[in-house]
């Protein structure tokens, strides 16, 4: 198998561009949401595990970000 270089890009079939970019928006929502019900957490092991559950939607949402900006799409 070929080693790609970081300035290749990708290719990728549109579908597969729009179910990354749905990954995203879902994971960004759903860390959107879930930061939203930090307050209403009392202990303080639930806010602790809630948070990293944020952060790590966030980080899987950048990764896969920067995956997308690596594609391009399938010539026709």
């Amino acid at each position: 198998m070929r080693q790609l270089t970081a300035s290749e890009p990708i290719h990728v079939s549109q579908r597969f561009r729009l179910t990354l970019e749905s990954a995203i928006l879902d994971l960004e929502a759903g860390a959107a949401h879930d930061e939203q019900l930090l307050p209403l957490l009392q202990e303080p092991d639930h806010r602790r595990r809630q948070q990293l559950l944020v952060a790590t939607q966030l980080d899987r949402a950048f990764r896969l970000r920067e995956l997308l900006a690596s594609t391009t799409l399938y010539p026709d």
